[in-house]
């Protein structure tokens, strides 16, 4: 998927993240940001976290700089090797950190023992559902379920009249999106819409963070643009 320059803020409207990002989080270089306006965070970022940059304390003071290892299991990127500076800016360490990794639990740094958490505290969580662009259009992919097809047309109509259109290939159609069990797909970022093919990938979205009521979703969706309610 093609990465996209944006502006991430919270539902405060606080700015969270500036930068490239892809299916609305943090993908490539960009900044992210504490809560009272401090960088967080600033370089190269992957679906984890960080590759390679800095990090500060929410005082502004740099707390780390150097490359981080891509956590291809549970919790987010972790730094290897680079400078460590305590909470008023003194170098302490420089070099490999050590780590440990637990398929259980987040990796922790082991040497130096004074590191702290590997993501700092009050770093910005892009594991929710965050709002995107300077407009406060929700990005990326959700899944709703409306029960039987009566609630399913009136669910397709409401996007249909707000923009949106079926995402047409072999096996969706807007007919099959209305008479399908599966949920529905909605892509907010490029107003399409569509539903699962198989059970399989219907009961992994059942247990995701993207599925959502339907009540819920046009909430968002009224906030976000100026949606005809139907």
């Amino acid at each position: 998927m093609e990465e996209k320059w944006k502006k991430i803020r919270s539902k405060s409207k606080k700015l969270m993240y500036e930068g490239f990002t892809r299916d609305g989080k943090p993908f490539g270089s960009g900044t992210s940001y504490y809560e009272n306006g401090n960088k967080c965070q600033e370089g190269v970022f992957d679906a984890k976290g960080l590759v390679y940059g800095r990090e500060y304390y929410q005082n502004g003071n740099i707390r780390f700089e150097g490359t981080y290892r891509s956590n291809k299991g549970y919790g987010p990127n972790y730094p290897v090797f680079g400078y460590c500076y305590d909470e008023d800016g003194n170098e302490f360490y420089y070099g490999e950190l050590k780590i440990n990794r637990s398929g259980l639990g987040w990796p922790s740094v082991r040497i130096p023992q004074c590191y702290g958490p590997v993501v700092p505290n009050g770093a910005p969580d892009f594991s929710k559902r965050i709002w995107s662009t300077e407009n406060n259009i929700p990005g990326g992919v959700y899944f709703v379920r409306p029960r039987g097809n009566k609630a399913r047309t009136e669910f397709v109509v409401f996007l249909e009249k707000n923009g949106f259109k079926c995402q047409i290939d072999e096996a969706t159609s807007r007919e099959s999106t209305i008479e399908s069990k599966y949920p529905i797909r909605v892509d907010l970022d490029k107003k399409l819409y569509g539903h699962i093919h198989s059970t399989t990938c219907a009961a992994v979205v059942a247990n995701s963070r993207l599925m959502c009521s339907v009540d819920r979703l046009c909430s968002l969706l009224e906030c976000a643009y100026s949606f005809v309610v139907v």
